[in-house]
């Protein structure tokens, strides 16, 4: 959305993927909606603010979620424009569907293949265009020159070699960083919000980690993402003893409330005993019409059919996993960060979502401000007349650090993929959906003592730089200590629960200490922090009556 923005505004746009263009990352796996309020109903982009807001503990930008909420509505008949189709009522209206902590159904979608159909008509339009790509093209470093960013420097994984792209502006569209916890989008190591730390961009609301509570835990070859549709057309939960528990943790909403209560309802289910046979809890749609199922289902049903399992009949096993950190790299409402030149949107900014993200306000994020950053840039860039001078030796810089890697001197190596699989399990059991202070200090200290002796040890056997995974194993194990770093610190420091931050030391919210966001910033090359109090530019908590009664005794 950004490079064609960009291109709109007639700047020379090179998009560079660490995929394949409008296949990697986690946008074409986006089952549910797109969120854009239109007016059929007593809806409105204010009453979307209201939801986003109270769902993100009021940690939210509330710039960033104007922009989204006012935004949201004019985007979807643009993506028909590039030829995205979407599920459309017998009047012609778009179909919409309800998702939890949405007061409306507001969520326009296409089966339960959303993310796939849009990103279809993402890349179209960028070949229509002649916007050039790069597929499979890594960025481990970013230039900044004279306190603006200047490019960055990008391994091509087909032919090995090193490169300095030089740009007067960019625009980090890099996803989140999930897959430092055991997510399904396990490819989202962070690498662009760590990267724009190093290059001097603040980061906020690490802490908080959102777990998707609907994915589907058996049988092992399913495992993944049930969209959100599951529920939001009606699915319910039950524990082993049939119960729709969801009804006493939350009569009004049940299994529609926001998906940081309900994981924590689940986890609550499955430690008292009431969990599935392999560690979940059950999922059913088999109270549905069949036809409705088949209609509005069609991934979810096929992918369980290939196993023999039948959802119109009966239920499935889902357990919470990690799915999307709201918070990333700071940014305002023209998508800027505090470099200047250097723009981020979609899963790579914090900001919108505050501590939890509503189900299908991502696909809206992404589009939104992809659209801004791109535009932005594009001004930007083409306002300068100073041209961006040529800094090869920082791609020479970095094929020295590669070659250290691979260094045969490096007897005692540590093994890469043992290492990241016990970061990744200990990020679940400390940082995961319950935390205390006890589990986040042996976090922290696995971190720090992995700093000091193993990373000097890691080395990679393959010497080759051309389609070696294991260097970029080995790469993104530095951007991956950072992202953990920082994420750990801020759960450590918010002695409070918000959102899907939740301690079970701290089980209630403190407002009076904790509206803020916790900012994460280098200064001399040493990490640092600030508290920076929310600020209620145009919607006052004093409107959310809701907001005071949701401090419950699970939350």
């Amino acid at each position: 959305m950004a490079a064609i923005a960009a291109a709109r505004q007639g700047a020379r746009v090179l998009v560079v993927d660490k995929g394949q263009l409008g296949k990697s990352g986690c946008s074409p796996n986006a089952h549910g909606g797109i969120a854009a309020w239109y007016k059929r109903t007593q809806d409105s982009y204010e009453i979307h603010m209201h939801d986003t807001l109270l769902s993100g503990g009021f940690l939210n930008d509330q710039e960033l979620v104007r922009i989204l909420c006012q935004s949201a509505s004019r985007l979807v008949p643009q993506l028909e424009q590039f030829g995205c189709l979407f599920n459309r009522d017998p009047d012609g209206s778009y179909s919409v569907r309800n998702f939890g902590g949405h007061q409306y159904p507001r969520s326009v979608f296409c089966g339960d293949e959303t993310g796939h159909e849009m990103m279809i008509g993402l890349r179209r339009e960028i070949l229509r265009l002649g916007i050039r790509h790069l597929d499979e093209v890594m960025a481990t470093r970013l230039v900044v020159e004279n306190g603006a960013a200047a490019g960055a420097v990008c391994w091509d994984v087909a032919n090995g070699s090193f490169q300095y792209v030089k740009a007067p502006a960019i625009v980090l569209a890099t996803g989140d960083a999930a897959g430092i916890w055991p997510s399904a989008s396990e490819r989202q190591r962070g690498d662009g919000i760590a990267l724009a730390l190093e290059a001097g961009a603040e980061l906020m609301d690490m802490e908080f980690i959102q777990y998707h509570p609907t994915h589907a835990w058996w049988p092992f070859g399913v495992r993944g993402s049930v969209s959100e549709s599951f529920r939001a057309e009606g699915g319910h939960l039950l524990n082993s003893l049939g119960e729709r528990f969801m009804s006493q943790y939350d009569p009004a909403q049940k299994e529609l409330a926001t998906r940081d209560k309900v994981s924590i309802c689940i986890y609550r289910e499955i430690l008292a005993g009431r969990g599935a046979p392999h560690g979940g809890i059950y999922a059913s749609v088999a109270h549905l019409p069949a036809r409705l199922i088949e209609e509005r289902l069609p991934v979810i049903l096929q992918k369980y059919l290939n196993y023999g399992i039948d959802i119109r009949k009966g239920p499935i096993e889902i357990r919470p996993q990690p799915h999307y950190l709201n918070g990333g790299i700071k940014i305002n409402g023209n998508a800027q960060t505090s470099v200047p030149g250097l723009y981020a949107a979609g899963a790579a900014a914090g900001g919108v979502h505050g501590a939890n993200r509503l189900g299908s306000n991502s696909l809206t994020d992404i589009l939104v401000f992809g659209e801004i950053a791109g535009r932005v840039a594009a001004d930007e860039a083409l306002r300068r007349t100073k041209p961006v001078p040529e800094h090869r030796e920082f791609a020479d810089q970095e094929q020295r650090r590669v070659a250290g890697l691979m260094s045969a001197e490096k007897k005692s190596a540590v093994s890469l993929p043992a290492l990241r699989r016990k970061h990744i399990e200990m990020m679940d059991r400390h940082m995961g959906v319950l935390r205390n202070e006890s589990g986040i200090k042996t976090m922290l200290k696995e971190i720090e003592d992995t700093r000091e002796s193993c990373l000097s040890q890691i080395a990679v056997r393959d010497t080759s730089t051309k389609y070696n995974f294991e260097l970029r194993d080995a790469l993104e194990m530095f951007f991956r200590l950072t992202i953990e770093e920082i994420s750990t610190r801020g759960a450590l420091m918010r002695q409070e629960s918000r959102g899907c931050h939740f301690r079970e030391d701290f089980p209630g919210r403190d407002d009076e200490n904790w509206l803020s966001n916790i900012v994460f910033y280098k200064s001399d090359g040493e990490l640092r922090h600030e508290l920076r109090k929310v600020s209620f530019p145009s919607v006052q908590m004093k409107q959310f009556p809701e907001y005071a009664q949701s401090n419950s005794p699970w939350h």
